[in-house]
């Protein structure tokens, strides 16, 4: 990889020293709260206020067969303007009770105020996966390899994802659930469109799940984002709300 400011070792450093205290500890849900702690590199000046959206709605259609669409708009430059639009359908097998594999396709219309606006289709494979149980914290993992094509331009982007993800329950069964996550973007090769080679943005959240319904889930939540650029970095604050159906 190759970094081009102390903005970005600081920001890789903390991702790295958090994945060293967990493997030192043996606790996973401390290297996710860890991520959160180290997400705000001191020298980060680019900053951003938005609001994401993200619906998703997924259901069996067979015993071992789901179906999901998600739908996400993404307000960014003070949550002023529609910066971002994604629509995604996937299909997943489940493997095993707790481990699926999905092939999903995602459009992302991206406007952004000082350059045109672009069309980009991406295919996404991911597997999502039971990592530990520690107490009552559930600790499970998505990793996801997505193939970028943008309209108008000549190169495919590959770009893998690495999320962590701990919810930890703040009451009885059915009550809200407090959840943390970290996820790094790599990627894989320079394209003509903008990705560089490396890490591409690192993401940390936490919120908490409250169930409104049987199968509908609501989770208000804070989510910090480091894009990180050849020149000044990006950071973005982002009040994120989801809402869940299972059908």
């Amino acid at each position: 990889m190759a970094y081009r400011s102390n903005e970005h070792r600081i920001a890789v450093f903390g991702l790295l020293g958090a994945g060293k205290t967990c493997r030192l500890v043996g606790q996973m849900a401390g290297c996710v709260v860890a991520g959160l702690a180290f997400a705000v590199p001191a020298f980060a000046r680019d900053h951003d206020v938005q609001q994401w959206t993200l619906l998703i709605a997924q259901g069996h259609v067979a015993e071992d067969i789901v179906v999901q669409a998600d739908m996400q708009p993404r307000l960014t430059n003070d949550a002023s303007r529609l910066g971002q639009f994604q629509l995604s359908p996937s299909i997943g097998y489940k493997v095993s009770k707790k481990i699926t594999v999905f092939l999903g396709y995602m459009y992302v219309r991206t406007d952004p105020v000082d350059r045109p606006a672009t069309d980009e289709h991406r295919i996404y494979q991911h597997v999502i996966y039971p990592v530990g149980k520690i107490g009552d914290v559930s600790i499970t993992a998505r990793t996801r390899l997505e193939e970028r094509m943008v309209e108008g331009a000549e190169d495919l982007s590959l770009r893998f994802r690495q999320q962590l993800r701990a919810q930890i329950p703040l009451g009885d069964k059915g009550d809200p659930n407090l959840v943390v996550w970290t996820e790094a973007f790599y990627n894989f090769n320079n394209a003509d469109w903008g990705p560089r080679e490396g890490l591409d943005r690192w993401r940390n959240l936490i919120g908490v799940d409250i169930p409104i319904t049987k199968g509908l889930i609501i989770e208000p939540a804070y989510l910090d984002q480091i894009v990180f650029r050849p020149g000044q970095d990006r950071h973005d604050h982002v009040l994120n709300m989801t809402l869940s159906y299972q059908f």
